[in-house]
Formats: structure tokens, sequence, C-alpha cells
């Protein structure tokens, strides 16, 4: 026999959706206003990536600390997978007819700088800058911390990369630049192949097998990149839209902040001027959020993590801030950087993986000291816990 205690639960979650709705709903007729199909196409996008990254927990950063941590390198497989699928469309594009550019950047100091210092910030904080925005929707207590302590470091990291860049870099290399896009393509593939067989083949020797739960959220997540690629006319990207949102509300309160280098730029400068509903990214970052948060409600899993001890408390604001200044000296986090630059076909998304992977190892050093537990190694029989 139920009690009464069974029923308000269940009127909240419905009350919770209709409310979340209603708000997805008002959102969304705002952004048709201010930037049409495409700008709620790409909100819709956001969205269900929310759902599939929060419904399938596919998240970059525990993938790379089970490697690190123990040598089990499946997560990673699939995101190097994951990165193929994109590269797919992102390197022929021009040649396929489609109106998009690639993601491509320089190798410079500030780059180095900035993906060792996001890898670092990335595991105290339990999330990279997708995870972050999934697991806040979800009603992670920990994120509550981290996504304004990513917020504001942004802020701080645009104000610091003029100066940064000035300390030396190499123009954009893309791969096989002199040869065509097949031949690009081709070469990138093989790249990956490799890369996709190298962590394979380390989780093999732990024991571990490739889920067919994150190989189908792969190729959901591969669909949803494709989508917004051809919607936005670039490769998704996650971190400017935080910097977007700090430096709206820096300047709501009086920061002169348009008057600094960074925000006189062509691009950041118009997206300043105009709303925050304007721009992709943050578009994206809204639907995503909405996203997470009505599959959370719906499956009853918002809020589970309970609330973290105040060492974590203390990683996940200082994680934040990490990543926050990272992101803008390294261009982008594990989406712009790691996935957009490598399925691009540019060699700054393989320097951004190896310096933020080494960033990463510094962090896991680091965690005992917020009250995670130590991660441990492989074991005797071959299987890995971290």
């Amino acid at each position: 026999m139920s009690s009464l205690s069974d029923t308000p639960p269940i009127i909240n979650r419905k009350i919770a959706l209709g409310l979340l709705g209603l708000v997805a709903v008002a959102i969304l007729l705002l952004i048709l206003l201010d930037s049409g199909i495409t700008g709620a196409g790409l909100f819709v996008v956001g969205g269900a990536l929310g759902v599939v990254f929060f419904g399938f927990s596919f998240g970059f950063a525990s993938g790379w600390r089970a490697y690190i941590s123990g040598g089990d390198g499946m997560s990673l497989a699939v995101q190097f997978i994951l990165i193929g699928l994109c590269a797919v469309l992102f390197i022929p594009a021009s040649s396929l007819g489609v109106d998009a550019v690639r993601t491509i950047a320089p190798i410079s100091v500030s780059l180095v700088i900035g993906s060792f210092i996001f890898g670092i910030g990335m595991q105290l904080a339990n999330g990279c800058g997708s995870g972050v925005l999934f697991s806040f929707g979800g009603g992670s207590q920990r994120m509550v911390f981290a996504l304004p302590a990513f917020i504001i470091g942004s802020v701080f990291g645009a104000w610091m990369l003029p100066d940064i860049l000035r300390w030396g870099s190499v123009d954009p290399i893309i791969i096989a630049e002199s040869w065509n896009v097949w031949v690009q393509l081709g070469l990138t593939l093989l790249l990956v192949s490799v890369a996709i067989g190298f962590f394979w083949r380390a989780g093999r020797q732990v024991g571990s097998t490739l889920p067919r739960k994150l190989l189908v959220a792969t190729f959901l997540i591969a669909g949803l990149c494709w989508s917004a690629f051809l919607l936005a006319g670039h490769a998704w990207g996650v971190t400017f839209g935080f910097t977007l949102w700090g430096g709206k509300i820096a300047d709501a309160l009086g920061v002169p902040i348009a008057q600094t280098e960074f925000w006189s730029w062509a691009g950041p400068a118009r997206a300043l001027s105009h709303s925050v509903l304007a721009d992709a990214s943050s578009v994206m970052n809204i639907g995503m959020l909405i996203g997470a948060s009505g599959w959370a409600i719906f499956t009853t899993r918002f809020g589970q993590a309970g609330w973290p001890p105040k060492g974590q408390v203390m990683a996940a604001i200082i994680g934040g801030l990490l990543m926050g200044i990272g992101a803008r000296l390294g261009f982008g986090c594990n989406i712009g950087a790691f996935l957009g630059g490598i399925a691009s076909g540019s060699l700054h998304g393989w320097a951004w993986f190896f310096c933020a992977f080494a960033g990463s190892y510094v962090g896991i050093k680091f965690r005992p000291s917020f009250g995670f537990a130590p991660a441990i190694l492989k074991q005797q029989t071959g299987k890995v816990s971290a």
C-alpha cells in the first residue's frame, strides 16, 4: 500500500517539467525574434545535446582520468571516434558546397599555457566545458560553484589573451595543407584511427570493453555536431558563450570592458553589442542547460549527487576559474579546440590535446588534496577503478 508521501514527487516532477517547458518555449520565441530560424535551430540542437550528454553520461574529463589513473583508454577511444565522424563533414565542407568554416588556430605560447591550465581545471572541477553545462543542468551542486567560476575566469582570460598572444606563435598549420581536402581528410582520419587503436588496445589490456551505450551516444552527438556546423557555419563551441555572459554581466555592472583590447576585436565587439540570444555558442549553451535539466527531471535524476564536501567545493571554484582562463588562452575547450580543431584538420587541436592531457595529469595528482578519493591504479586482475 503506497503512502501519501509517494505522491508529491510525481506532482512536483510534472510541475517542474511544465514550468521548464514554458521557459523553453519563451526562450525559443525570443530567439526566433532575435536571430530567426537559424538561432532557433541551434537552440534545439543544444537542447538535444543536453539530453544526450546527460542521458548517456558522456563526458571527457572522466575518460581522461580513467586512462591516466589506470590505463583504461576506452572512453578516449570513443572520443576519437566522435572526432573522426565530425571530420568527415568538417574538412571537405567547402568541396561539398557547405557554407561553413573549419576551426583553425595558431600554435602559440598562449595555446600551450591555456590548454595546460584547462587540463588541471577540468580534473579539479570534475568536468570540462560541456560537462559543466550538462551537469549544472542536471542539478549538480558542485557545478553551482564551477559554472560561475568558469564564467569569471573566462572574463579574466579574455583580458589576458591579447598580451599573451604577443609572446609568440606559429601560423596555423593544416595537416597536408598543400594537398586537396580529400587527402587532408584521409590523413586526419589515419591519425585519428591510430589514436583510436592505441587507446582501445590500452583499454583491452586492463579488461575494459567498448560500451555500446557510449557508441550510440557518439553517433547521436556526431549528428548533432553536424547539424550545428551546418546551421552556424562553424563547429560547435562552448566557452565563448561563457565569455560573452561574463562580459555582459561586467558591462552591466559598469566595468568598462568594451574598452579592453579583446572586446575591441570585430567578433567579440559584435557579440557584446548584440543580445546573448544572437550568439551561436550562447544559444546552444542555454539549450544544453534546459535539455539536461528536462531529462534529469523526467528521469528523476535531478540533483542526485547531493551536496559536495567543502574541499570539493573549493576544487570546483578553482577548477572553474582555471578552465575559464585556460579556455580563452587556449582557443577553446574539449569541444571547441580538441574536437573542433582535430576534426578540422588543424594541428593546433593535437597540440591542445597533448598539453591539456599533461595538465590533467597534474590536476589528478592534486585531487586528493581537495577530498577526492585517490585513484586506484591497475590491479592484478587487469581491472581499473578510478
